[in-house]
């Protein structure tokens, strides 16, 4: 065979084939991919940082395609790791879209949210049971508007208020009773309490540091609260820390309620007070004002002496109720003593009493009051073969007192034994009655037998 030689020049045709060939199936491969689209998740917000139990928070998914053409991807809106909620989002190429997507929360907590494909966090939320806002302050006056939650639970839940630290008395958290519901609660602090809206007590009986009242509750029963006192206004008063209390205004007069120290700070006292089943609180220390406006003394004869008793009147002058230790004295000794519950601005009749059992003068005294004296003599000890009572002294004292009449004794004088009266008619008269019908019962016997004789002479009857 004979080899035939070619050049170079006549092998280029077959190579610049090749390469054109070459060229065209690259072309063809390399065109289907820079067409295809590309989307990812470029950015997520949240319209709120905090929120209350119940509501929902806006998050928004921004979705880029940076691809030749159009696509679709789907992302998942993610609760601290969990998928809350799906979405399919189409966007065009070179192109991007927002999507937004409300998210719900009931408990309260911190949640971390973010929207994947691929991921990107949105931020943490914070969902409380309660918000409080501040709506007005001013050097006095401090009011708070409360929003709460539906929390699912029906324990008491704190809302703390942040504010001021250098006002005499300022609210420092504000706990409700849980009602599965959402409400609205406006309170008001009076650090002073000329300022407040309702009448406080004042006066050498009551020391009242600051009030505060509840204008709306929406069927939300407040709980308790805690609050803090300046010790300097506590020394200016002389009042001890550990005698603060919160008091109640319960129709019309205040009643205190269960309050105790929960820290002890160098210039301030924080106390924490129940505030169940009131809308108004006034805080420091309120007292009773008892003034004895009248007295009498009775005495009365008994099967065992002479009871001598003593009444005494017992006004409380003061806005909150108090206790009353009653004594009675005979010649400065306690013979009788009792406790007796005086409410607000009225007053209580007290009645206590002692046999006596020795004749002489006494003198006779309420607590400090003289009410008067009583003369015993050996007589009035005396009783009857019956065991009755002799009568008894006339009342003394600083105001005329009924006497109660002796048992037995009647409207009338008795006869002997018997007693003064029969049903209400005089013995006497029922006595005189009867002997005066037997007497003319014996007339009208003897006028019968007289006409008997009669009838023998021709007479009837």
């Amino acid at each position: 065979m004979v080899r035939e030689d070619r050049s170079p020049r006549q092998h280029l045709p077959g190579l610049l084939l090749v390469c054109v060939v070459a060229l065209l199936l690259a072309a063809t491969a390399a065109g289907p991919a820079v067409a295809e689209p590309s989307l990812f998740v470029s950015g997520a917000s949240k319209d709120a940082n905090t929120i209350l139990a119940g509501e929902s928070v806006n998050v928004t998914a921004t979705v880029h395609n940076t691809g030749d053409s159009g696509g679709a991807m789907t992302i998942e809106y993610r609760v601290n790791g969990t998928t809350r909620a799906t979405e399919r989002v189409v966007v065009d190429a070179d192109s991007s879209v927002e999507r937004t997507r409300a998210l719900e929360f009931d408990a309260p907590g911190t949640y971390s949210i973010k929207v994947k494909s691929p991921g990107t966090s949105a931020g943490r939320v914070k969902v409380k049971p309660a918000i409080v806002e501040t709506t007005r302050t001013d050097s006095t006056t401090r009011q708070l508007r409360i929003h709460g939650g539906t929390v699912p639970t029906d324990e008491p839940y704190e809302m703390n208020v942040s504010g001021p630290t250098n006002r005499s008395f300022a609210v420092q958290s504000w706990t409700v009773n849980a009602s599965q519901q959402a409400f609205t609660q406006d309170v008001t602090e009076y650090a002073d309490p000329g300022a407040a809206d309702i009448p406080v007590p004042s006066g050498d009986d009551a020391s009242v540091f600051g009030v505060v009242t509840v204008g709306s509750s929406d069927g939300v029963e407040p709980a308790s609260m805690e609050f803090a006192l300046n010790r300097s206004t506590l020394q200016s008063a002389g009042i001890a820390a550990s005698d603060v209390r919160v008091y109640h205004r319960v129709n019309g007069s205040w009643r205190a309620a269960e309050t105790a120290v929960v820290a002890e700070q160098p210039d301030r006292v924080v106390y924490e007070a129940d505030t169940e089943g009131a809308s108004a609180y006034a805080i420091g220390r309120i007292e009773p004002s008892f003034t004895v406006t009248r007295t009498s003394v009775v005495s009365e004869q008994a099967t065992d002496g002479h009871r001598v008793s003593v009444r005494g009147t017992v006004e409380n002058a003061g806005s909150a109720p108090g206790t009353y230790d009653a004594q009675m004295l005979v010649d400065g000794e306690v013979v009788n003593q009792t406790s007796v519950t005086v409410p607000a601005e009225t007053e209580q009749t007290v009645t206590l009493s002692t046999v006596m059992t020795t004749p002489g003068q006494f003198q006779i005294g309420f607590n400090d009051v003289d009410a008067g004296e009583v003369q015993i003599t050996e007589s009035q000890l005396q009783t009857d073969e019956d065991g009755g009572a002799e009568p008894g002294t006339d009342p003394t004292g600083t105001e005329p007192a009924v006497q109660t009449e002796p048992a037995g004794d009647g409207d009338g004088v008795g006869l002997g034994p018997l007693p003064a009266t029969i049903m209400g008619i005089s013995t006497i008269l029922v006595i005189g009655g009867l002997l005066g019908a037997l007497l003319l019962f014996g007339v009208v016997i003897a006028l019968l037998r007289r006409g008997g004789s009669r009838n023998d002479s021709g007479f009837e009857l």
